[in-house]
């Protein structure tokens, strides 16, 4: 059976099973490819003159947002998460003021700056992954060697 909304068959099953097994970061690169995606339909909606679509597309980004913004832990978080609402928020409005008043340089906007934050998410999980495999290799009693640990 196929898709309705990718039109690839199991590519439904697929996305589950992938969201399922994801770890939070995963998850959350995982929205922001989401978001920067449906950043672009809605740019593109909006220039060939389909307001429907652009609706749909600004709504995505918005669900998406929504959903960063509730994953946020305000306490354990600081000033970081503070932050990171305050910057998701801005999104959402500009991505609702774009909608509203068909401003197609607000999506592109959205998405080039999402963008630039989803490379700083990868590039922070690819330093915590580092970091706790070493941390697990120095506690299972791993030898290594000095040159090693430093080079």
């Amino acid at each position: 059976m196929q898709n309705a909304t990718y039109g690839k068959p199991g590519f439904g099953q697929y996305r589950q099973a992938s969201v399922e097994t994801s770890d939070r970061g995963q998850l959350v690169i995982m929205i922001y490819d989401h978001c920067i995606k449906w950043c672009g339909i809605a740019r593109e909606a909006l220039e060939s003159g389909k307001f429907a679509r652009k609706a749909e597309a600004c709504h995505k980004v918005e669900s998406g947002l929504n959903e960063l913004m509730a994953s946020l832990d305000m306490e354990k978080g600081g000033e970081v998460a503070k932050n990171l609402w305050r910057l998701y928020d801005f999104y959402s409005f500009h991505i609702h003021e774009g909608n509203i008043k068909n401003i197609a340089k607000n999506f592109t906007e959205v998405q080039e700056m999402m963008g630039q934050l989803k490379d700083s998410w990868q590039k922070a999980l690819g330093q915590v992954r580092q970091d706790r495999e070493f941390s697990s290799k120095l506690a299972t009693g791993t030898p290594r060697s000095y040159v090693s640990m430093v080079g």
